[in-house]
């Protein structure tokens, strides 16, 4: 069997010695004319200059032997390079969102060290010598035939680039572990960006109000907070206030617990903000608590978990159980279209007058 590439690692100082030789050819034979917004641009030079790693480039390569010329040809990574290459003759800025400290920098303002940094950065070539263009459209086949068919939040990583995202996937950075570790969710849907959708359903929440868990949703969030999240940084703190008091009330034990599914975190993250500081839209009373008022809120989370637990029981065996009305109509909206924004409402009211109860007792 032969091989027909081999893969190698070239800096972007290789990069930019090919382009400036004439050796580089970035013209998109093989793919989209996509167009990178600035976001966009900026969002691949602060993962490069934080040295994270990027998606590999397919290179060809061959020889002229009349001119003992090299000719590289970009296969697939154009767009990149482009980028790359422009951002070293200061061709944009980084933006503020992506990084606080080097935002609204060109590459002539980092310091020395950030800039050879830059230049020393590595990239994952997939260099095919010599090979045909149907060898090309064929490999490339053969790759997107193994290719998983993208999920909303994936899409979304890939389109937006602005303040809500970079928020997003901070707080997702963060609280991955918390997610794993509490079984709400694996680290396999963690890898397909779950818990970055999630975080963005709740950032969505204190912003708004609870709102719809759906794609449309989502995705006008996203363009209507890509070039500014208003109180970005207040947001970033107070959901990892509540995030911190979840933890502080259920201690080891949330795994063990209903509120584990997302279906219930959800209305709980909404029920401990909105009596921290106030939800957008939500009338149900506020009460302040300390860390001393965890154990009677626990207590009264607990009535809801046993609740949840004896119906599914009383279900399972096909029992009658007697219910308050308010008890029923929590579980219904439990139980059914949980996403919607109505139900997600009566959940969270539910919570909320649970435990203001728990906190007048």
């Amino acid at each position: 069997m032969q091989q027909l590439f081999n893969t190698r690692n070239y800096s972007i100082r290789d990069f930019e010695e090919w382009n400036q030789r004439n050796e580089l050819v970035l013209q998109p034979k093989f793919q989209r004319r996509d167009v990178w917004s600035d976001k966009a641009r900026s969002y691949l030079m602060d993962t490069i200059i934080r040295g994270k790693p990027i998606p590999k480039i397919y290179m060809r390569q061959d020889v002229n032997p009349e001119t003992r010329r090299t000719r590289r040809e970009i296969v697939d990574g154009q767009q990149r390079l482009h980028t790359v290459l422009n951002f070293i003759k200061d061709g944009f800025k980084i933006s503020k969102a992506h990084h606080e400290t080097l935002g609204g920098k060109s590459f002539s303002g980092l310091d020395t060290a950030t800039q050879r940094d830059i230049l020393k950065y590595e990239f994952v070539v997939d260099l095919l010598q010599d090979m045909p263009d149907n060898e090309v459209y064929d490999l490339f086949a053969r790759i997107n035939t193994y290719s998983e068919k993208l999920k909303p939040q994936e899409l979304r990583n890939a389109k937006w680039f602005g303040d809500f995202k970079s928020s997003v996937y901070l707080l997702s950075k963060e609280f991955s572990t918390f997610f794993v570790e509490n079984k709400i969710f694996t680290p396999k849907l963690i890898l397909r960006m779950a818990e970055a959708e999630y975080i963005s359903e709740l950032l969505l929440a204190m912003q708004e109000g609870i709102r719809q868990g759906d794609r449309r949703t989502l995705d006008n969030c996203y363009k209507t907070y890509d070039d500014d999240f208003p109180s970005r940084k207040t947001h970033e703190k107070r959901f990892r206030e509540t995030i911190d008091t979840i933890k502080g009330i259920f201690g080891d034990d949330l795994p063990q617990s209903e509120f584990s599914a997302i279906r219930l975190l959800y209305p709980l993250f909404c029920a401990i903000y909105h009596l921290k500081y106030g939800l957008p839209r939500l009338r149900s009373t506020r009460k302040v608590f300390r860390a001393t008022d965890n154990p009677r809120l626990k207590s009264a989370l607990e009535t809801l978990d046993d609740l949840i637990t004896r119906i599914k029981e009383a279900e399972a065996d096909h029992e009658e159980i007697s219910l308050s009305s308010d008890d029923r109509k929590f579980y219904d909206a439990y139980s059914v279209h949980w996403v919607h924004a109505d139900k997600r409402t009566t959940l969270t009211e539910h919570i909320c007058k649970k435990l203001t109860k728990a906190l007048d007792e």
